[in-house]
């Protein structure tokens, strides 16, 4: 939709194309977590912005802009916190100090817009009160946000530009036209739409490169900015592709041909489900050298192809990286009562289990299994001495129902999980 408001419908729709082909778009798509969510938000209030920016000589844009743009915050804010007011702040800052203008943000009408994102968030933090969390705000920005900006959490920091060397990893196959496309909008940024889609992309960019703490995903609200100024430049121009980009895209293809073949070596995957989307990266790699022009179909080809059978087929063959879904099956055949978490706290373990699992500390799991005969414990296998002993003291033996090992790719680390119930000790 704001591909065709900003250029035409051929851009809008090549541009959803394109920010659809992303490795990092398809993997977060296949993720029970929040961050799609929020990329709807943002592109909501990015294309209500576009109307503000681009109407300065115009008509203002109609009152159900204002409506959108202060809605999206709201939700935005409701979904993550700050981080949109964030990543919208820094594409108006963006703007302002590129044009040296600030008139047009009159057209935001924030006394107005300001109560309606109030009215997105008010609720939830009344609910939280009368729960008695009170200070959940203080809390998550104290203990997650500020620390994050500070240094790098849970062992994912990183130095600046490091999102820029990843990124012919985190934006393929789009990567063949989505980096030379942002190279030849940069050439149109006196238009004020590319200018607007530049400012919005650049600005994201630079802010997270500038947070210590990085995680692929940190990037995903700059992609529509990039996939839109790509598009924009690309419709109506038969330009030739960069060698140099080219050969940047087959050497990622091979890589992930090779990380592919790695990881069923490492972990039992499939052999001919494997060896299929291997010959395809190598055959994609060897035509991605051949072609000389842009075209719209060979990128929706290759992602078609190549994601369609790594996710359709090959991950969930590699059963030792599916922890959440093999937890969920165990706890299924041992009656499925209320879990209690305490090391593994995925999202994905919440979405299997179920909204009423417990993520708790040990000695809490210890009382779960001890207060109800059908309660189970999900905990690492060096916890397992410390709940015994807790139990004694309650005349509870533990029961080992089932042992789980597997590869936490989201910490990085080897997970060995026990699942637990407990019993009266025998007179």
């Amino acid at each position: 939709v704001q591909g065709r408001r900003l250029f035409s419908a051929t851009a809008g729709l090549l541009a959803a194309m394109l920010a659809a082909c992303t490795v990092i778009v398809v993997v977060e798509a296949h993720l029970a977590k929040t961050d799609a969510v929020l990329l709807l938000t943002i592109v909501l209030a990015h294309m209500a912005l576009a109307e503000f920016y681009l109407a300065k000589d115009k008509d203002p844009p109609p009152f159900r802009m204002v409506v959108l743009f202060w809605l999206a915050v709201g939700l935005g804010m409701l979904v993550k916190g700050p981080v949109p007011v964030a990543v919208i702040g820094a594409t108006v800052t963006a703007l302002c100090l590129a044009d040296r203008d600030m008139q047009w943000l009159r057209c935001l009408h924030v006394t107005i817009g300001v109560p309606i994102a109030a009215a997105c968030i008010l609720p939830w933090i009344l609910l939280s009160v009368m729960a008695g969390q009170g200070d959940v705000i203080g809390a998550s920005l104290a203990e997650d946000f500020f620390p994050k900006l500070i240094g790098g959490e849970e062992g994912h920091g990183a130095p600046p530009g490091t999102y820029t060397v990843l990124s012919p990893l985190l934006l393929w196959p789009a990567s063949l036209l989505l980096l030379p496309g942002l190279i030849w909008a940069w050439k149109k940024r006196e238009q004020r739409e590319f200018r607007f889609l530049l400012a919005w992309a650049i600005a994201t960019w630079v802010m997270f490169e500038a947070v210590p703490t990085k995680l692929p995903h940190y990037i995903l609200p700059a992609i529509p900015a990039i996939a839109l100024a790509a598009a924009g430049s690309i419709v109506g121009n038969d330009r030739p592709i960069p060698r140099p980009s080219r050969i940047i895209w087959c050497c990622v293809a091979v890589l992930l041909a090779l990380g592919l073949a790695w990881a069923a070596w490492s972990y039992g995957g499939p052999v001919v489900m494997t060896g299929l989307v291997v010959a395809i990266l190598i055959g994609a790699a060897i035509q991605a050298l051949r072609l000389s022009r842009t075209t719209n179909v060979f990128v929706p080809g290759v992602a078609i192809a190549v994601f369609g059978l790594v996710f359709g087929g090959y991950l969930p063959q590699l059963t030792h990286l599916t922890l959440s879904v093999r937890l969920s099956e165990s706890v299924l055949a041992h009656g499925g009562g209320p879990v209690a978490l305490t090391r593994y706290r995925e999202p994905s373990a919440i979405y299997f289990l179920g909204t009423g699992t417990r993520l708790t500390n040990t000695r809490d799991a210890a009382a779960h299994i001890a207060a109800d005969p059908s309660a189970l414990a999900i905990v690492a296998k060096e916890e397992l001495e410390l709940i015994w002993d807790m139990l004694a003291t309650t005349e509870r033996d533990m029961i080992v129902l089932d042992q789980i090992e597997g590869y936490n790719y989201a910490k990085g680390r080897q997970e060995n999980l026990v699942l637990l119930r407990s019993e009266r000790t025998a007179q």
